[in-house]
């Protein structure tokens, strides 16, 4: 089990892994980590569901003593708040990881637009709908739903981060 110092909160792992990656743009070496933590109960869940909320982490790997500055990927759950009881076992996966030099300033000052933000919220609705239907309907369970995200999420979310990031660039352009 590896320990992590995150924002000066103590994590125990269950999981951990540190990568290093390219960066297409730059061709950087980065450092990637993945991690999961588990928590049990709504309070904690809502605790570090908002903690994770953040855009930049500094991160201390209590082993090694190394400290980096580590922007948030992602982070996951089977649930949704709704969900949770007091006595829920949550799984936490975490993705950081660091930003080349070059675009770390230009980066951090940047502001999602109003219109990005409606989209996200459109897509979550979207996402919820479908969901109670297929439910309402007896097509899906919640434990199918949320194992198939996870399964699709470790399959295609550096694909689809990538398409992302390149039709952002091709309107900028």
């Amino acid at each position: 089990m590896t320990q992590l110092m995150i924002n000066n909160v103590n994590f125990h792992v269950d999981m951990f892994e540190e990568k290093m990656i390219t960066d297409a743009n730059t061709g950087e070496e980065l450092k990637r980590l993945n991690f999961s933590f588990s928590v049990v109960g709504k309070a904690a869940y809502d605790k570090y569901d908002a903690f994770f909320e953040d855009s930049y982490f500094e991160v201390t790997n209590m082993e090694t003593k190394e400290t980096l500055t580590l922007k948030n990927i992602s982070h996951s759950t089977f649930y949704q708040s709704p969900e949770i009881t007091d006595h829920t076992n949550i799984v936490f996966r975490v993705k950081l990881q660091q930003e080349p030099v070059k675009a770390k300033e230009q980066v951090k000052n940047e502001q999602p637009t109003e219109s990005t933000v409606n989209e996200m919220l459109l897509s979550r609705i979207k996402f919820k709908a479908l969901v109670e239907i297929l439910e309402e309907k007896g097509l899906l369970t919640e434990k199918e739903l949320y194992t198939k995200i996870e399964e699709v999420a470790e399959r295609d979310f550096d694909i689809l981060r990538d398409e992302l990031s390149h039709s952002k660039k091709e309107v900028k352009a």
